[in-house]
């Protein structure tokens, strides 16, 4: 496999990076300040100067108008460019850009454009068409352009998963398939069984936690890679190599872990004060149930439709969006489920679900779409 040294070598080419000195060889085309977009309120609107600070621009490039030219970006101060919702490059030098070779490498005639910069100004940064007066640049190797260190990264991290799955079942099979039957989500008699539920701190239960926490991380660092940059979260998981990607996800993997542990010490103490301590196990054990179970289809659905060179930016926020609506669905599920074992009132129970899922459901809406 391919390690970073080819991206590295691939973006050289792909960004043609370019001094002064070649500039004066060009002839400008088209200048696109004046169709930059802001994102804001939800929507897009036309950049306006007078509106204050602003981080992110947008504008849209047709490649079919603009056969062998180029696209030239400039400022004096470092900024990171995005290619229809895919993290291109972070650079301090200008740019100047085959508008050819960006539309074969994102399989779309259409380049989104956004630029992300700590303070845009029109008269900082430049944006426009270049064609090139002078000695044409060199071919790319478009075989190595089109190899991404991401897709190095996407491949070995679901190797780790499945092996670490197989070592899980050869472990304790019977935890595992319970673990994962989508059927018994649903079942309102699973409870019965208490032996997966009395343990829930034991060594084989925290290895389920890890592997569920490296599956969710797995599975938004895949989706953050593609989704536009207004989402806030994602633009802090943005790798362009593939040890930077590896240590991206494990730092994502371990938050999702610490948060794990964190609904544990919720569910129990929140149990224990409603008074139905019966149900803290059963409430903990099929939560973990959902996330293995749905996100680990979700997951695989992603990770093929990544491989087959699926970059549709909707499809990717469809997944995310998922999120939402699988966990909210779960709130009225578990209402139902806890109902039998805890005997209390629907409001008594209510009350507590209220406390340990839905302030942590709107807790991760805002961390997710915000």
């Amino acid at each position: 496999m391919k390690g970073p040294e080819y991206f590295i070598f691939s973006l050289f080419f792909l960004c043609s990076i370019v001094s002064e000195a070649n500039a004066q060889d060009s002839a400008r085309v088209k200048n696109f300040t004046v169709e930059w977009n802001v994102f804001n309120n939800g929507q897009y609107e036309r950049y306006d100067p007078r509106a204050g600070d602003v981080r992110n621009i947008f504008f849209s490039v047709e490649a079919n108008n603009f056969p062998g030219s180029f696209l030239e970006v400039r400022s004096p101060k470092p900024l990171t460019l995005f290619i229809n919702g895919q993290l291109a490059v972070h650079s301090n030098d200008p740019l100047l850009l085959r508008i050819d070779s960006l539309a074969e490498i994102f399989q779309s005639r259409v380049l989104q454009i956004n630029i992300l910069q700590d303070e845009i100004r029109p008269g900082s940064l430049q944006t426009s068409i270049q064609t090139k007066a002078g000695p044409a640049l060199p071919v790319e190797d478009h075989s190595l352009m089109r190899f991404s260190t991401f897709r190095d990264f996407a491949i070995v991290g679901m190797l780790i998963l499945m092996v670490m799955l197989i070592i899980i079942i050869q472990i304790n099979p019977k935890l595992t398939s319970d673990y994962f039957s989508v059927v018994k989500i649903f079942s309102s008699r699973e409870g019965e069984d208490g032996q997966s539920h009395s343990r829930i701190t034991s060594s084989i239960n925290i290895l389920f936690y890890a592997y569920c926490s490296l599956m969710l991380g797995y599975f938004l660092m895949i989706i953050f890679h593609y989704v536009p940059s207004h989402y806030a979260s994602a633009l802090s998981f943005q790798a362009d190599t593939f040890f930077g990607a590896v240590i991206q996800w494990l730092e994502l993997s371990l938050i999702v872990l610490v948060l794990c542990f964190a609904k544990i010490a919720l569910v129990y103490s929140l149990s224990f004060l409603f008074g139905m301590p019966e149900i803290g196990g059963i409430h903990f054990f099929n939560w973990v149930r959902l996330l293995l179970g749905v996100f680990g289809i979700l997951t695989a659905v992603l990770f093929l439709y990544f491989i087959s060179h699926g970059h549709q930016e909707g499809f990717y926020i469809f997944l995310l969006r998922i999120m939402s609506w699988v966990l909210a669905g779960w709130m009225i599920l578990i209402i139902f489920k806890l109902y039998r074992q805890a005997g209390h009132s629907m409001f008594h129970l209510f009350s507590y679900i209220c406390a340990t899922e839905l302030i942590p459901f709107l807790i991760t809406i805002k961390v997710l779409y915000y």
